[in-house]
C-alpha cells in the first residue's frame, strides 16, 4: 500500500534525501510513490521506468548531487512491476 504519493515538482522531504549546499532546493524529476518499510525504512518507486536512480531528482532544474537518508531505497521500476 502506498504511503504518499509525489509529483513531479514537488519538493523532497529532507527525510528522504537531502542536497549538501542549504540554499539548493531538492525536487522529484518524476512522480514517485514511496512505501514505508519495517522500522523507519522508506522504499521510493517512480510511477514509470527511469534510467537511473538519480533520475528522480533535481536541483533548480539540474541534475542533484545529494545525500539519501540512512535506511532509505531508491529504485528505477515503478512497485507495480515487481510483483
Amino acid at each position: 500500500m502506498v504511503n504518499k504519493r509525489y509529483e513531479a515538482g514537488e519538493n523532497v522531504p529532507t527525510d528522504i534525501c537531502s542536497v549538501p549546499a542549504a540554499e539548493d532546493v531538492l525536487t522529484f524529476a518524476v512522480p514517485v510513490e514511496v512505501y514505508h518499510g519495517y522500522g523507519s525504512a522508506k522504499h521510493v518507486y517512480p510511477t514509470e521506468q527511469i534510467e537511473r536512480v538519480s533520475d528522480l531528482f533535481v536541483t533548480d532544474g539540474e541534475p542533484a548531487e545529494m545525500t539519501v537518508a540512512d535506511e532509505v531505497r531508491l529504485y528505477t521500476i515503478p512497485h507495480d512491476a515487481l510483483r
